[in-house]
């Protein structure tokens, strides 16, 4: 049906015209800017990425400038450095000239003189863009005595940046300075480390972990400043820092520490514990100085507990010695012929063993009527070794008399072995004796450290202009007025001057072209990052211009045709018009 109102024929062509248009607007925006991701809009993800990481090609590409700038000024002292090491070999074949009899060493000293002339402008001379590190004044407020090449970048997930730098230490390279400078030591605190990684210690047995369930305990006396307090570490102490103390780590166990040691009023503010890059446990004060002092002591656990010990300092020892009761009497021969019985009891008031031995009692004595110790002591072995005892007897002298010492197998101060039987005299015991277990703790011993006060010592200047033990620095070193034999021996000493000089020199060449070595595998580094960044935007953003060229040809044909279909659906109006003309 054919409405005057509404064309829906039209206004279908008109959408699909519309549609079309749109498209085609895209694929020409692709075609002419070369990328399908030109703003947020197309892509936001795609264009974040891409953005960011055009940012970062942007700061490595002012990195390699600052390498660039890092290299010339590297060249540049290293090839003044090596023009100088040529001419202090000159020195050094003058010096030697200048040994040889007859020869007018004032002459010499005309030709070393025009060679320091020389190495000190090129020294002056090796300048790139402002910089000169061969020729320095250490007292301008622009000196630096280490220079940092900027080499690269890190971005955290933060988005925060931290760049990363080639140190130069110039102090080590100077040729000259026109201000002596005093080497200076900072004062330093007293530390102390494990001796070996904390998870080769007997804590962590080799694991990433250690286990703090079975009642281990690391036990550590500390004294820091004249202040001493002693941290526990176990299964009660480790819930309060550790989630699961079945597993606790380095880090934790270190956080521990350090917790105990806030807690202590004895400790707090005067030390602190750490994690070595290796891995080891570290103290140290907060003081420093020679009055900053430190000593770590491994003390014996808590009773109940096993110590583990952290290598800080040799462990601690805790020996238990079991009860002995020593007869009060020297043992008398006993009688055992006939029915005859002797009896004795040893216990600990919980539990009790008694022996009683008869003419049967095992080994069997040469005369029973008289037993000798000897032959008693085997037949108190044998029951022991028939019931496994737990009580037991064994020998001692009393005045040079042989004597009976009763036993409990359990040591420590907790147990107890008491003397009782009717027949308990006749051993030599008083009924009712007893006897209590000992222990003896043995901390290990303490490790100790001081601090360090801060020094300074003798002025010195450039590698070449700081006096030598000659008297002279090699820049300003004079011959001419060197005689007799004290001046031959001067003139060795000035030519060991040189040679020092000539190594010091060289070493500084070796750190400059280490240097200029690393500056320019970061510089290829740098550009092979700059360029698989490149790739990646490509990757996120740029368009395949062989497919958008295809789509915008097929798009310009779906247009012309859309607008045909447009012009044919305008056009029924007309054609219902002429049914009424």
């Amino acid at each position: 049906m054919t409405s005057f109102l509404l064309n829906i024929s039209a206004m279908t062509a008109l959408t699909t015209l519309k549609g079309i248009s749109h498209h085609l607007d895209i694929t020409s925006n692709r075609i002419s800017t070369g990328q399908r991701v030109s703003g947020a809009s197309d892509n936001a993800a795609y264009w974040s990425i891409a953005t960011a990481v055009r940012t970062d090609n942007a700061s490595l590409s002012a990195v390699k400038d600052s390498l660039g700038l890092g290299s010339s000024a590297v060249n540049t002292a290293y090839n003044g450095l090596n023009s100088i090491i040529t001419d202090l070999h000159n020195i050094r074949a003058k010096l030697q000239t200048a040994m040889t009899p007859g020869v007018d060493r004032s002459k010499v000293q005309i030709e070393i003189a025009a060679i320091q002339s020389k190495m000190k402008a090129t020294a002056e001379s090796s300048n790139s863009n402002g910089q000169n590190w061969l020729s320095v004044d250490s007292s301008s407020a622009t000196y630096r005595s280490k220079q940092n090449i900027v080499a690269g970048f890190t971005r955290a997930s933060s988005g925060t940046l931290t760049f990363a730098t080639f140190p130069v230490d110039i102090s080590n390279i100077k040729l000259y300075d026109l201000s002596s400078t005093v080497v200076r030591t900072d004062a330093a605190p007293a530390s102390l480390f494990s001796d070996v990684p904390i998870m080769a210690t007997t804590a962590f047995a080799g694991r990433s972990s250690a286990d703090f369930t079975a009642g281990q305990e690391v036990s550590l006396q500390i004294t820091s400043s004249g202040a001493t307090d002693t941290i526990r570490l176990n299964s009660i102490v480790m819930t309060s820092y550790a989630s699961n103390i079945s597993a606790v780590s380095p880090e934790d166990l270190t956080q521990a520490i350090n917790a105990e040691i806030s807690r202590s009023s004895a400790l707090a503010g005067k030390l602190t514990a750490s994690l070595t890059t290796d891995g080891r446990l570290s103290f140290t004060t907060t003081a420093v100085g020679s009055t900053a002092s430190l000593t770590l002591q491994s003390v014996p656990p808590s009773v109940g507990r096993t110590s583990v010990e952290l290598a800080v300092s040799p462990a601690a020892s805790r020996e238990l010695y079991e009860p002995a009761a020593f007869a009060t009497s020297a043992y008398n021969n006993i009688d055992l012929s006939g029915t005859n019985t002797k009896t004795i009891t040893l216990g600990d008031g919980t539990s009790s063993l008694t022996y009683t031995f008869d003419s049967n009692t095992q080994p069997p004595p040469a005369n029973l009527s008289s037993v000798t110790f000897d032959e008693l002591s085997d037949m108190f072995l044998r029951e022991r070794q028939r019931v496994s005892a737990d009580f037991f007897m064994n020998i001692g002298s009393l005045g040079g008399l042989p004597r009976f010492v009763a036993v409990a197998r359990a040591a420590g101060p907790s147990s107890t072995i008491i003397v009782n039987g009717p027949d308990a005299a006749a051993f030599g015991f008083t009924p009712g004796q007893s006897a209590v277990g000992s222990e003896v703790v043995r901390p290990g011993a303490p490790k100790t450290s001081t601090g360090r006060d801060g020094s300074a010592t003798t002025p010195v200047r450039g590698l070449l202009d700081t006096v030598g033990s000659s008297g002279y620095a090699t820049a300003t070193l004079d011959i001419s007025t060197l005689n007799g034999a004290s001046g031959d021996a001067q003139l060795q000493i000035i030519s060991q001057d040189v040679e020092a000089a000539i190594a010091y020199v060289s070493d500084a060449g070796t750190k400059l072209g280490a240097s200029k070595t690393q500056i320019d595998g970061q510089k290829i580094f740098i550009s092979t990052l700059i360029k698989s960044n490149d790739r990646i935007i490509g990757i996120l953003v740029d368009a395949d211009i062989e497919e958008e060229s295809t789509k915008l040809k097929a798009l310009q044909t779906q247009q012309q045709l859309a607008m045909q279909a447009l012009s044919i659906a305008n056009s029924s109006s007309q054609n219902i018009l002429s049914l009424f003309r």
